[in-house]
């Protein structure tokens, strides 16, 4: 499962409540392996009310957080921006700031490089920093989409210089399917020659899902299921689903 695929549907994501469901998970790879440890040393999750201030600062205060530590504390600090107590409301409000600009921060340390020194992988990275920021404004359309077509440009490019990699593949297809450029993924798609078969079946299985075309869709589930064991128990529960659909 790539770092990115859980968090599509917004807040919508997989979220075990005790120590052995957070096992379970990080056996199947719906979680890391510190999630698995913070539940395991938690008596309550971080993201559960009524939500342990000092543990989220410890947790804010790590300057390299993955992507999905840094959805849960979005969702946390957009609910306490409309806290009672406003030195709470205000704490929200600048630790959403400090989030972002750790982004802007890595962004502009790029940008500031010369074309000479910029080379494919600062395209990829800047991608990733804008489809993450995307990911992170889902609340805020217009933001969303600002960072969707900044993201966009940047593995377009990306894609001309030296092609995408299957991780670089899997954000470009989702970055087309968010701005609606259904057919545009479903082409590429066509034409891409990887080896890496089950990535294309199931990313075509999905943008041909949001195409409504579900005859489609359950043909190439049906091939994707000649590679069953390369699935992950997550991919089979979706491919489950659109042969169902």
């Amino acid at each position: 499962m790539d770092e990115y695929e859980i968090f599509r549907g917004g807040e919508d994501y997989f979220n075990p409540k005790t120590p052995v469901a957070a096992l379970k998970a990080y056996e199947s790879g719906f979680i890391p392996i510190s999630a698995f440890i913070n539940k395991s040393n938690s008596t309550k999750p971080l993201d559960e009310e009524p939500y342990d201030i000092e543990a989220i600062e410890r947790l804010l205060s790590r300057e390299n957080l993955k992507l999905r530590s840094n959805i849960m504390l979005m969702g946390i600090f957009e609910k306490l921006i409309f806290h009672r107590d406003q030195e709470i409301a205000l704490f929200a409000a600048e630790s959403i700031n400090i989030i972002e600009n750790r982004y802007n921060k890595k962004i502009q340390e790029i940008k500031e490089k010369s074309d000479e020194e910029k080379t494919p992988d600062d395209q990829s990275l800047l991608g990733t920093l804008f489809y993450e920021l995307a990911i992170l404004n889902v609340k805020r359309a217009a933001i969303k989409d600002f960072y969707l077509k900044e993201s966009l440009s940047r593995f377009s490019l990306l894609k001309k210089e030296r092609g995408l990699d299957d991780r670089e593949l899997n954000i470009y297809i989702r970055l087309l399917l968010e701005l609606r450029l259904v057919g545009d993924a479903a082409r590429y798609l066509e034409s891409d020659e990887r080896e890496n078969i089950k990535l294309i079946l199931f990313l075509r299985a999905e943008t041909e899902f949001a195409r409504k075309n579900f005859q489609k869709v359950k043909e190439i589930c049906t091939e994707l299921t000649l590679h069953i064991e390369e699935l992950t128990e997550r991919e089979f529960v979706m491919v489950s689903y659109w042969l169902g659909a």
